[in-house]
């Protein structure tokens, strides 16, 4: 009974990730994106013991073996289908949750009702709702070894051993080979912890799961492809300045949520309530730490260390090439814990403390609430969930099993939703997963019968008005499509 007592937080937050989750699980606009396509696609390849995917398709970075891993344990469990790639997602994101709380429980002093209202915060924050199950190329990986590794250096008990240490390296490797936004945010802290401790042992204990890890995948990453690699960062000056100037929109757009790579949607009134009190409460945690450094820096260095966490994790989206909100995804949880040391660390009894401690978590957690049952609604670009589904089975009815699409999103939801019973290319030569390139054109010079070209706009539709097809919506179909059309659609070969 006593263990239960203990244990029922835990419980209960476990509970709450899953129920909050539901409005977008049962939602009938649940649509996986290309991307978390490609992660459905790597792990019907694990299954069939076609590969062992240790980084996302076409990357030398973006460490997916975790994801994928568990995407195909439900894959065997149940079906290929979106739910059996946002599930365990969404329990990889619950794990990380529960360690996020039991750090803020291990550094309560005072009180132990506060690291669950900050946990809920955290749970309710639309800038996870979509993101708490998305199988994307590591960023769940990072979340998760990040959450694991804040417990770890904040237990009570302190970390002795040697072993300890180990580990904390091999972490750290993963959660850079995995998405290193974390990073940032990340080390200060970590750093701050572990300084202290050093010894010559600790730190060869930390060379030790570092360097050799560090070293296999970097053998890893010269056996895989290299196709993406975007420019992600500019450090030019006339850059720096239009993204200072871009801060405070980018800031909104992320912790309303309403958003999908670079496009931006129209947010509910709560989501948008939410984001703002979020960028309010970084400006005042800002000026706290400013004021703690200036008047009692050694009582309240964990906060002015975790203030510049935030600083960190905000500064590094300072040098983006584009306005790209995700890049912001480890904000949240650096900002509740910044919050949280500062009113644990603050003087109880006071009203202002009182209304820091829960008045303000409370409101936060009301207006999280309808934000996330918001999301059951959203939708993104290219397609809806019922245009998705009608252009595969439309496809599937012609005995279409090789596409040309002219939008490298929608290929790989039309490969994913029809269970790769129709491969597609996009008009680039060369691709994520060069098989599927290879595929298409052998199919379509060897005998078009079962080939077909896909369009989202009314390109298409201009250029064979007597054979191009409205399928649904704005998307349209050629079967059988000729060279000329092709060419006209700017396909290369």
């Amino acid at each position: 009974m006593n263990r239960f007592l203990n244990n029922w937080p835990l419980l209960f937050i476990a509970l709450v990730c899953i129920l909050s989750r539901l409005p977008q699980l049962l939602s009938p606009e649940l649509l996986l994106d290309g991307d978390e396509c490609v992660t459905g696609l790597m792990a019907k390849h694990f299954i069939e013991g076609k590969e062992i995917p240790i980084f996302f398709h076409g990357q030398a970075y973006g460490f997916a073996f975790i994801e994928t891993a568990l995407v195909s344990l439900f894959y065997l469990l149940f079906e290929m289908n979106d739910l059996s790639v946002k599930l365990p997602m969404l329990f990889m994101w619950t794990a990380g949750i529960l360690f996020f709380y039991k750090t803020l429980h291990e550094l309560s002093t005072k009180n132990k009702l506060l690291p669950l209202l900050i946990t809920l915060v955290f749970i309710f924050a639309p800038s996870w709702a979509l993101w708490s199950m998305k199988a994307r190329g590591g960023y769940l990986t990072s979340f998760f070894f990040s959450s694991l590794l804040m417990w770890i250096v904040f237990r009570k008990k302190g970390i002795k051993s040697n072993v300890s240490y180990f580990f904390i390296g091999l972490i750290l490797v993963i959660i850079y080979q995995s998405q290193p936004l974390w990073l940032p945010g990340l080390l200060p802290i970590v750093i701050y912890k572990l300084y202290p401790q050093l010894n010559r042992n600790k730190i060869l204990s930390l060379a030790a799961g570092l360097i050799p890890l560090s070293c296999s995948f970097l053998w890893f990453k010269m056996q895989a492809s290299n196709h993406w690699k975007p420019k992600v960062f500019d450090i030019s000056f006339s850059n720096l300045i239009h993204n200072i100037k871009d801060c405070p929109i980018l800031l909104f757009d992320h912790f309303n949520g309403w958003y999908f790579l670079y496009y931006v949607y129209k947010a509910s009134l709560a989501c948008n309530i939410f984001s703002c009190m979020m960028i309010g409460l970084i400006i005042f945690l800002i000026i706290a730490a400013i004021k703690y450094s200036l008047s009692n820096y050694k009582e309240h260095s964990l906060f002015i260390i975790s203030v510049l966490s935030v600083l960190f994790t905000i500064g590094y989206c300072l040098f983006l090439t584009e306005h790209a909100p995700r890049y912001l995804t480890p904000l949240t949880g650096f900002v509740l814990f910044s919050f949280f040391v500062m009113c644990d660390n603050s003087p109880a009894g006071t009203l202002v403390s009182l209304g820091l401690k829960y008045l303000l978590p409370a409101i936060l957690i009301a207006i999280g609430i309808p934000s996330l049952i918001s999301f059951k609604d959203y939708t993104f670009y290219p397609a809806r969930k019922i245009e998705v589904l009608s252009i595969t089975d439309y496809l599937e009815k012609h005995d279409i099993k090789y596409c040309f699409s002219n939008d490298g999103l929608l290929q790989w939801q039309i490969m994913f939703y029809s269970g790769e019973k129709i491969l597609c290319r996009e008009s680039d030569t060369e691709d994520r997963y060069p098989e599927y390139v290879e595929a298409v054109n052998n199919a379509f010079i060897r005998d078009r019968q079962h080939v077909a070209i896909i369009d989202n706009t009314a390109d298409l539709q201009s250029i064979s008005p007597d054979k191009a097809v409205n399928i649904v919506s704005h998307f349209y179909v050629v079967l059988q499509p000729s060279d000329e059309v092709l060419k006209d659609m700017e396909f290369k070969f």
